[in-house]
């Protein structure tokens, strides 16, 4: 009987040991593509990888690490570091009548918030538009006088004074 036990654990050793995972090619490749999707008044950051030929791994050496497989994490230090919340562009014109223009310098991905304040901090507008480089909005129900004018994507925002005559 220990002689047949010996001969069944041999065969599930064996078995065992010619099904397990074994690297057998490594690939380095590009594929795969990075989007901004806007839908549903919202943008989102789509990443995708195609062709995992190799195993999953992380080698980790002096203080640096190499991920291997498929889309890796990003640490969020790398994206927060110097970030700049200004959002670029100019309007005009100022002092305008009815309607402002705002021509946006750097790329629109995400929707826009414009809201208008009086002098006293009183909100008398407030807008969300899609994302446009070039909005046209009309203030024709605002009274004359002074406004503070804030327009706001995401983490980066542009505030100017603007008078209506």
């Amino acid at each position: 009987m220990s002689h047949q036990n010996w001969i069944i654990t041999s065969l599930m050793l064996i078995f065992s040991l010619g099904s397990a995972q074994t690297l057998k090619r490594e690939s380095l490749g590009i594929q795969g593509s990075t989007h901004m999707v806007y839908a549903n008044a919202k943008s989102y950051y789509i990443q995708e990888s195609i062709g995992q030929q190799s195993v999953i791994r992380t080698y980790n050496a002096n203080n640096h690490s190499l991920r291997q497989g498929f889309l890796q994490p990003l640490d969020a230090s790398l994206i927060s570091e110097n970030l700049d919340n200004k959002l670029l562009g100019f309007f005009y014109p100022n002092p305008f009548t009815d309607q402002v223009n705002v021509q946006f310098q750097e790329p629109i991905f995400d929707v826009v918030t414009v809201t208008m304040h009086d002098i006293l901090g009183r909100l008398v507008y407030d807008k969300v538009f899609n994302p446009m480089q070039t909005l046209v909005i009309n203030f024709g129900d605002l009274s004359s006088g002074s406004y503070i004018f804030r327009l706001q994507m995401r983490t980066e925002i542009l505030v100017a004074k603007l008078v209506r005559r």
